[in-house]
């Protein structure tokens, strides 16, 4: 059994939603979460020489055209999203046994995300934690996107929202015991895991809003900004909505303030900021 900090060197991390969120919020989260980092693409790569090297002593039986094809996709991650989910697609038809399908599949699910193609991201994320239920990369990956996309009142989204939520805790849990590899730098390691345990409490935020536990949304909201190394634009819109609801209108005004500072979200956010000036103006907020 792979340790956790293995399963991260094979794997990768790559809108309507329940509070009627702008449509925008769609292109703003692929944009920031639909391409895998360098370290990922390091870590990938530490994968194939892992195997290389553990191939005379005969405890991974190599296959060379799967190797050649799983190398040609870690030389496609700079590709586009359609581009990476043909390439998986092939290799997961052609190799239906290989070792590197957790990998491959954590792929699919965060190109399928990038893509937008919502079913697909479930279906390959369910698949890769199947394949590897310590999957830090897809498991933080979908604790933030399931809530995103699932309304509680739809059909299976309760059931849907709980996995969301397990997804979320288990990462939390499970990231933090990470040893790091010795390829990685220190910084880059801590930065690549607290990326992934900001999308957790991401998703974690969100839920709790959903349950109106604005409190406990607040809380998992700040984390999510505070250990992000580029904090999403959507977290800083829900962490205002947060703040609002918990009448900490001079907090909201500086959430939606990051919000609208670039990207989709702008004028959704700086129309938000205005109306939570106005609630400052004329209320007495719990700074």
């Amino acid at each position: 059994m792979a340790t956790p900090a293995i399963k991260l060197l094979a794997s990768l991390l790559g809108l309507a939603i329940a509070l009627s969120l702008p449509a925008c919020i769609f292109g703003a989260q692929n944009a920031s979460v639909g391409s895998e980092s360098g370290l990922d693409r390091a870590m990938q790569q530490n994968a194939v020489k892992t195997d290389e090297m553990m191939q005379p002593n005969g405890k991974v039986k190599v296959n060379k055209a799967e190797e050649n094809a799983y190398k040609a996709l870690l030389a496609a991650q700079n590709g586009d999203p359609a581009t990476r989910i043909q390439i998986c697609e092939d290799f997961a038809a052609k190799f239906p046994t290989s070792h590197y399908l957790p990998a491959v599949y954590g792929v699919l699910t965060s190109s399928y995300f990038a893509a937008g193609n919502t079913d697909k991201m479930f279906t390959s994320g369910s698949k890769a934690i199947q394949l590897d239920p310590q999957n830090v990369d897809v498991m933080s990956l979908l604790a933030m996107a399931i809530p995103r996309r699932v309304k509680a009142t739809t059909p299976d989204g309760a059931q849907q929202l709980q996995t969301a939520e397990a997804y979320a805790h288990r990462a939390i849990e499970v990231i933090p015991t990470m040893t790091k590899p010795a390829t990685i730098d220190e910084a880059s390691f801590e930065k690549a895991k607290n990326d992934k345990l900001a999308l957790a409490h991401s998703g974690l935020g969100l839920i709790d809003f959903d349950r109106q536990k604005y409190d406990d949304a607040r809380a998992e909201l700040m984390q999510a900004v505070q250990l992000a190394s580029s904090p999403d634009p959507v977290d800083y819109y829900l962490l205002g909505n947060a703040d609002m609801k918990n009448g900490h209108y001079e907090d909201a005004v500086a959430a939606y303030d990051k919000c609208a500072a670039s990207g989709p979200m702008t004028t959704v956010c700086k129309s938000r900021g205005e109306s939570a000036k106005h609630d400052l103006e004329t209320n007495v907020g719990r700074q």
